[in-house]
């Protein structure tokens, strides 16, 4: 079966049940396994017989800065169960995430994307196995300073749109509609290798062959661009839907011209219907030994208990895992 996560939310009620996901890779003969297999006992702590190393294990965790807070909060409460483990996690993006799981630098990645091709190319070189566990459900959300639109005034676009704003084709904000500042439109972006940003130019710049104009404003992380749009008048960014804030405007969108304005939200997430949703993934090299310290981390998040701190953490849970009732 050829899943592609961002791009499949709207198909999820026909793979409701699954237990097992296999996203075949983007170069032929090359396959990426997802794992998701969802244990018969989804209340946690569950007790693992004989298999005790793990609990005096460690294991690294680095990549996308999206799946950072999911994969923070659950390292917590994971190693306030079991005392004896270390979990290290740190940021850097999802190309950091990849990179460091092709290079063995890291237990598992995090990725707010599925692989590049380059990516599967380089960890084909080096008899790497890409595996894509899914653990929550998210948004890439544009918004705006409170100069261009509020709640009052709100702002709805089309993903063509929203493109020809990243790409400086449209340099005043008069100029994308009548009405709004006749001010200079502050582009702010994410760096290149970024799951968010990759996602974002998927939907809004891909389709046009449209390029990110060389004067937007590049940060880090999703929090380096909340700042930036928070404190900055008449610019535009994008960030995760967990990232949202009273300080900004989120604009609606729309597929195209004269199909419906979505706002995201938990329920047009959910259901498909906001244009651009994806899924985070935690990624390994190969299927995790089972018993060990990254097994019974994966089975914790994607568990009752890993799920309930993903939405604590203004994420989606799995819905074909833990289907809303």
């Amino acid at each position: 079966m050829v899943r592609k996560a961002n791009k499949g939310l709207s198909k999820l009620v026909a793979i409701a049940g699954m237990v097992s996901l296999l996203i075949i890779g983007l170069v032929v003969g090359y396959y990426i396994n997802a794992i998701t297999q969802q244990k018969s006992n989804t209340n946690y702590p569950q007790e693992f017989g004989e298999d005790i190393a793990w609990r005096t294990s460690s294991i690294t965790l680095s990549g996308s800065t999206t799946v950072l807070p999911i994969a923070n909060a659950c390292a917590v409460a994971f190693m306030n169960k079991h005392p004896g483990i270390t979990i290290t996690v740190q940021g850097g993006g999802s190309g950091v995430g990849y990179s460091n799981v092709i290079d063995g630098v890291v237990d598992l990645g995090m990725a707010s994307r599925e692989p590049k091709t380059s990516e599967i190319d380089g960890a084909k070189s080096k008899g790497v196995d890409l595996w894509l566990h899914p653990i929550a459900l998210d948004a890439v959300c544009v918004v705006v300073h409170p100069s261009v639109a509020n709640s009052s005034y709100p702002l709805s676009l089309t993903l063509q749109e929203v493109g020809k704003i990243f790409a400086g084709i449209y340099k005043y904000w008069d100029e994308v509609k009548p009405g709004l500042p006749h001010k200079e439109i502050v582009v702010v972006v994410r760096e290149p290798g970024s799951g968010t940003r990759g996602t974002f130019e998927e939907y809004t710049m891909h389709p046009w062959k449209y390029n990110v104009t060389a004067r937007a404003s590049v940060q880090p992380s999703n929090p380096a661009v909340k700042n930036k749009v928070e404190t900055t008048p008449y610019s535009i960014g994008y960030i995760g839907f967990s990232f949202i804030s009273e300080k900004m405007h989120v604009v609606a969108l729309a597929k195209e011209a004269g199909k419906p304005h979505v706002y995201p939200t938990v329920n047009s997430i959910a259901k498909g219907e906001y244009p651009i949703s994806r899924y985070m993934y935690l990624v390994t090299n190969g299927q995790p030994k089972s018993g060990s310290l990254a097994d019974r981390f994966i089975d914790f998040v994607r568990s009752k208990e890993g799920q309930q701190i993903v939405e604590a953490n203004g994420f989606l849970k799995l819905p074909y895992v833990y289907p809303t009732s």
